[in-house]
């Protein structure tokens, strides 16, 4: 009987299999791979670049110390993204908590502010600040679930199932979140 050859890991599970075999250059790599999409995610989400930063890091170091007990299953960065979503809505509960809401301005003092077409004035300017304040302002009152989902379709163009890995619930569910939040920002933005 021939012997069965094992099924080729994907590049992350291969990458953490060596760094549990000692290998501190293969986490560096896991790192590096999915460090930017991941504080871009963060950022998103929570609006507050120095927030998403520190989040991704503290997203690293538990993926650093479950690492044994990963099993080729999921992808890893659906785990990874699964670790920093429960990080964001943490910090996001004890921001409420404490009576303070996630940034507004983050995304303009992190250069997001698209560039104004030529010719355009002040009144145009002011008026294209405002509508992004809108927008802004109605993407953060909604709830976690329905901004993750939101910001996994439209920003990192991920699949429901994907989405759904992610947050661990059924496709059907993340159909139902992002209409109920596309239908709750569009009636955020009718005010």
């Amino acid at each position: 009987m021939p012997e069965r050859e094992r099924p080729e890991l994907p590049e992350d599970f291969s990458l953490l299999a060596e760094f549990n075999s000692g290998s501190g250059e293969a986490f560096a790599r896991i790192v590096e791979k999915h460090s930017a999409r991941l504080i871009n995610f963060l950022f998103r989400y929570t609006r507050d670049r120095a927030a998403a930063e520190d989040l991704a890091q503290e997203a690293f170091l538990r993926l650093y110390r479950a690492a044994p007990d990963l099993k080729p299953g999921a992808r890893l960065s659906t785990i990874l993204y699964r670790i920093a979503y429960n990080l964001a809505v943490d910090l996001s509960r004890r921001k409420k908590a404490r009576g303070q809401a996630l940034s507004l301005d983050a995304a303009g003092a992190a250069g997001a502010e698209p560039a104004a077409p030529a010719g355009s004035g002040p009144e145009a300017l002011y008026e294209k600040a405002r509508a992004r304040e809108k927008i802004e302002k109605a993407f953060l009152s909604l709830p976690d679930a329905q901004r993750l989902a939101l910001t996994l379709k439209v920003y990192e163009d991920r699949s429901y199932a994907e989405i759904a890995a992610v947050m661990e619930t059924s496709v059907s569910a993340v159909e139902s979140l992002l209409f109920r939040a596309r239908r709750s920002l569009a009636e955020e933005l009718k005010k």
